[in-house]
């Protein structure tokens, strides 16, 4: 997550969904991390932290600045995540992982196939794009929630928000694979629409049958 108080944003950091990119942009004029021990401790801990020492995670909640900022400048800034068709964003990180033996999960992954990966994500608060932006309350807080789909239309309103420029956006974290409709029957089509049905409906998504 990313905060700045320049420029009035609040950014959850959602994987394979451009998140990586944008941070070259938005880290500039946002909050350095406060990696101190003592408050990566309370943090963690769920204890009251000023968002000002707050040791935020790359990929915390937003529920975490909901805790951490005055409630006035929680409403006022602009709260804004980028999400990802689910069936494509689960082969994105499985092709992922496997490019990255540094990775905490490449050992356990090299033993899966897609499906058995797709079971395992499925158990994993933080491979469902939904839970990253719930509020306390239970509703989804961001301002706005763009898709990587749309790319371009939601940089600019993106743009317009935060008051800065995304017109040299770098692509990081690209892996090559095949179209991530190659990747499904019908039977783990479905399956994946039954895992993710909350990030499928909140956010408006189906599976795109006709591959170009």
């Amino acid at each position: 997550m990313l905060i700045s108080d320049s420029h009035q944003f609040v950014f959850v950091h959602i994987r394979k969904a451009a998140g990586t990119s944008l941070r070259q942009i938005l880290e500039r004029v946002s909050l350095p991390k406060n990696n101190h021990w003592w408050y990566k401790l309370l943090s963690r801990g769920g204890l009251a932290v000023n968002y000002h020492k707050y040791s935020f995670r790359k990929h915390a909640n937003l529920v975490g600045a909901e805790r951490s900022m005055p409630a006035d400048k929680f409403k006022k800034y602009f709260k804004f995540a980028m999400v990802r068709n689910p069936w494509d964003r689960l082969v994105s990180e499985f092709e992922y992982i496997k490019t990255q033996p540094s990775h905490s999960r490449y050992k356990r992954l090299a033993a899966m196939d897609f499906a058995e990966f797709i079971e395992y994500q499925a158990k994993r608060p933080a491979a469902h794009q939904v839970n990253a932006l719930t509020l306390k309350n239970g509703e989804v807080g961001c301002d706005y929630v763009g898709k990587l789909e749309t790319l371009d239309e939601s940089l600019e309103v993106i743009a317009k928000f935060t008051r800065l420029s995304f017109g040299e956006l770098p692509h990081i974290n690209k892996v090559q694979r095949r179209d991530y409709r190659s990747y499904y029957d019908d039977a783990l089509k479905e399956r994946v629409e039954k895992l993710w049905f909350k990030d499928i409906k909140t956010f408006d998504y189906e599976f795109e049958n006709n591959q170009s």
